[in-house]
């Protein structure tokens, strides 16, 4: 599911005739080349750190469609570009998709990509040999690239504060969509806020789970049962008698308790 910029983006691409800070025309691109892919590689990157963008493949400057097999990169793997990128930059950037953009009536292989939360730097220089034996740098020479109009060059002061004013007005809707949803709660319902660091890393959400007699009721298993439980029943005596400061209960009580807490379930 795209979001509106990315639908925006999209719409944009299938009428475009010139290229732009967020569109970019590939008339040819060699899917096995080193030196190809670097410079689409700096693109994206300069992309994702400008807002984000789209690529598209097959077509001239002014537009118009050029042959290219468009089937071999729209079957192409994403995780080989995130690959690519992080072997220039030692990022894991993930937030590139391969889409099919059509174009008067014709189909083209498209990278969709959205914005970088901050700015990636490229970390490693790409070579290739030449036929003499030398080494031919082609990857981008500087660390910050952010598109400039129609092309991708190093970044300055400028584009610094401009990431950081995007940045800011995105945090801002983010508030702005919460606070809205706070002041719109109903008198009858309920908001539990609960700090992102709290969450389970393994499964990054709350499940709302209850007890019940109800046969076709969802069983709920957690995986983690140390986490949530991290006393054994002869730890759970050793912890009360302590803070009780006498030795008052024993494994019988906790077999009581366990009966009692089923038959008000039960009841409930």
């Amino acid at each position: 599911m795209h979001d509106l910029e990315s639908i925006k983006l999209m719409e944009r691409a299938q009428a475009a005739s010139s290229e732009s800070k967020y569109l970019d025309f590939k008339r040819e691109f060699d899917i096995g080349s080193t030196e190809a892919w670097c410079n689409v590689i700096k693109d994206v990157v300069a992309m994702a750190n400008s807002g984000g963008g789209i690529v598209i493949f097959g077509l001239e400057n002014d537009g118009s469609s050029c042959a290219l097999d468009h089937a071999v990169l729209l079957a192409y793997d994403t995780a080989d570009i995130t690959n690519k990128i992080w072997k220039y930059t030692n990022y894991q950037f993930s937030e590139v998709e391969i889409v099919e953009v059509v174009r008067g009536g014709k189909t083209h292989a498209a990278f969709l990509i959205s914005a970088a939360d901050v700015p990636i730097v490229f970390t490693k220089p790409g070579n290739t040999k030449r036929l003499t034996g030398r080494r031919n740098q082609h990857s981008p020479k500087e660390r910050f690239y952010f598109r400039h109009g129609s092309k991708s060059e190093p970044g300055n002061r400028d584009d610094l504060a401009r990431w950081r004013e995007r940045e800011i007005e995105r945090a801002r809707k983010t508030w702005m969509t919460g606070i809205r949803k706070v002041v719109e709660t109903g008198p009858e319902e309920t908001v539990t806020v609960i700090s992102s660091a709290s969450l389970s890393p393994k499964y990054g959400s709350i499940v709302k789970a209850a007890f019940t007699s109800d046969p076709t009721a969802v069983r709920v298993a957690p995986s983690n049962a140390e986490e949530i439980w991290p006393y054994r029943q002869v730890d759970v005596i050793r912890e009360v008698n302590k803070r009780l400061g006498e030795k008052v209960i024993n494994p019988f009580d906790i077999t009581c308790l366990k009966v009692d807490l089923g038959h008000i379930h039960k009841a409930s």
